[in-house]
């Protein structure tokens, strides 16, 4: 039996345009940017380019929204978030069962941050390949996640992490299109990193540039 592929996504806060009243949460469509699956149409949520390039017909899929209190969360989520979830898993025929919440507090504090940490944790099992998308939350929030993604892969058993998105919303008028960047390999980088201090490797510096390619290695 394979891995569960599991998918996680904050809900974003946007709400209704003041002038117009429309909902400020529209469909965008990402260019990929280093990761040719990411390739897909319009959506409000950058895990759906996710979920269409790494999940397969009959796969078994798990989707973790982390919803914060409010009405705008609320909205998005009920309005947006799960009929897109719907309609993939659909388009895909995918094995899914139902979304998984974590609801969470309109808080920065560090004890709101910690609950949610655990929170995560608690909801990522074993033998899953985990994907996340760090587009939207507050500034710690991406933090958390990869806290949260890094606990799983190293503690929790047959852990993989399989793709970690973000989506950049272009916000003034440029030529530059909106993308979605593969930043997976920070996530490894830093493991690598810690590996690296817990052997003591001498010159790490030099290891890391040139597993990067980069820098002078003749050291």
């Amino acid at each position: 039996m394979g891995k569960t592929k599991t998918f996680i996504s904050v809900i974003p806060f946007q709400g209704k345009n003041l002038k117009t009243g429309e909902d400020m949460l529209q469909p965008v469509t990402y260019e990929p940017r280093g990761n040719s699956k990411l390739k897909y149409g319009a959506t409000r949520f950058p895990i759906i380019p996710v979920i269409n390039g790494y999940a397969k017909s009959g796969d078994k899929v798990r989707v973790i929204a982390i919803l914060t209190e409010g009405e705008n969360f609320r909205h998005n989520y009920e309005k947006y978030f799960i009929p897109e979830i719907n309609a993939i898993v659909k388009n895909k025929n995918l094995d899914f069962g139902k979304i998984d919440v974590i609801n969470t507090a309109d808080s920065e504090d560090i004890d709101t941050q910690l609950k949610l940490f655990g929170d995560v944790i608690d909801m990522i099992g074993d033998n899953e390949d985990v994907y996340a998308c760090i587009t939207y939350g507050t500034k710690p929030t991406p933090i958390l996640e990869t806290m949260a993604l890094h606990y799983a892969y190293r503690l929790k058993k047959d852990v993989s992490i399989g793709c970690i998105v973000y989506g950049r919303f272009l916000h003034n008028d440029t030529n530059e299109k909106n993308g979605i960047y593969d930043t997976t390999a920070l996530f490894y980088m830093d493991s690598i990193v810690n590996k690296l201090a817990e052997i003591k490797v001498p010159h790490p510096e030099t290891a890391i540039k040139a597993m990067l390619g980069v820098g002078d290695t003749d050291e």
